[in-house]
């Protein structure tokens, strides 16, 4: 078995999106979504590391710096392994390559990883090294065609009765010439009280613009905010992959402290289902922490609930 770097060229890219489709059949990616996500992260320390098996493209192994939540000596690691190269010592020596790699750089004081809950034998692989799970959260997903929305459009009636508009990101960006802007602040607001293991790290504007509004499923159309008067107040988005138009996944879904328990957030979702429904989306997906409100309003829509995502975390005694 060789291990190597990832090489960021079409062929290893290919491969890539071969590996991610075989071990998780019901979340398509592309090349283009694959480049995305190495173009558009910050500026920190990040390593992608392959498993070949005779020449094969066995494993992927990645290590580095958690952008969304910083901590010295905090460590993100991950192992996707082939289904068909599973029990054959892979990912044990990528896990040994990768801890290498960072102890090499400075004091690790703690790992952090994710698997899904369906995957036993990752969650396995990480228990037998001591990890715990630190956060669950179940993905859950809404049969488009299927859905109903005659009995929750008192909600956006609701929401209009407060005085909030519920408009498109797009017709806002037409607007507002400091929509991105707007747009930072609104999410790094609401984001503040979405529940994770730690303290997020805010993106800067640049990051932030890099990762929304450059992603290739932006859908600025299908996205949709509340507004009161001049504030905003509230957003609800959604990502379409152009190469997988059939598929909505959801990004954040929140509502600005003040404008809480007033069904905003209900009445946004039901506006960027229309839209995508319009658009020819056929299943919503997303994810939320457990114990999350937002978890029990898409139940409530109509979701149904998958493997959750497992957060997991080692803190080293010696933290050598």
């Amino acid at each position: 078995m060789l291990i190597r770097d990832f090489r960021f060229d079409d062929s290893d890219y290919q491969a890539l999106r071969g590996l991610m489709e075989k071990i998780y059949p019901q979340e398509p990616t592309s090349v283009e979504f694959q480049r995305f996500e190495d173009e558009s992260r910050p500026n920190v320390w990040w390593r992608k590391r392959i498993a070949e098996v005779e020449g094969k493209f066995a494993a992927l192994g990645t290590v580095g710096e958690p952008f969304w939540s910083l901590q010295e000596g905090k460590v993100y690691l991950s192992i996707e392994v082939d289904p068909d190269y599973l029990n054959r010592g892979i990912g044990t020596r990528l896990f040994a390559d990768l801890e290498a790699l960072a102890r090499a750089r400075g004091p690790v004081h703690r790992l952090i990883a994710d698997t899904r809950e369906d995957k036993a034998e990752a969650g396995n692989f990480l228990k037998e090294r001591g990890f715990e799970v630190v956060i669950r959260e179940p993905i859950s997903e809404l049969d488009l065609p299927a859905f109903d929305e005659t009995p929750f459009v008192q909600k956006i009636e609701q929401a209009e009765a407060y005085g909030i508009r519920l408009a498109s990101l797009a017709d806002l960006a037409r607007e507002y010439s400091d929509w991105q802007k707007r747009f930072w602040q609104l999410e790094t607001d609401i984001f503040r009280d979405v529940p994770t293991p730690d303290p997020s790290s805010p993106p800067t504007l640049e990051t932030f613009i890099r990762q929304h509004v450059g992603n290739p499923g932006f859908s600025p159309d299908a996205t949709h905010v509340a507004v009161s008067g001049d504030e905003w107040v509230g957003i609800s988005e959604l990502f379409i992959d152009p190469n997988h138009p059939e598929v909505g996944g959801t990004g954040l879904t929140g509502v600005a402290r003040s404008w809480r328990r007033k069904g905003l957030a209900t009445a946004l979702k039901l506006k960027v289902l229309r839209r995508a429904k319009a658009r020819g989306v056929r299943r919503v997906t997303t994810d939320n922490e457990e114990n999350n409100p937002m978890f029990q309003i898409n139940l409530m829509l109509g979701f149904k609930v998958k493997p959750a995502w497992l957060g997991w975390q080692l803190t080293l005694a010696d933290h050598g």
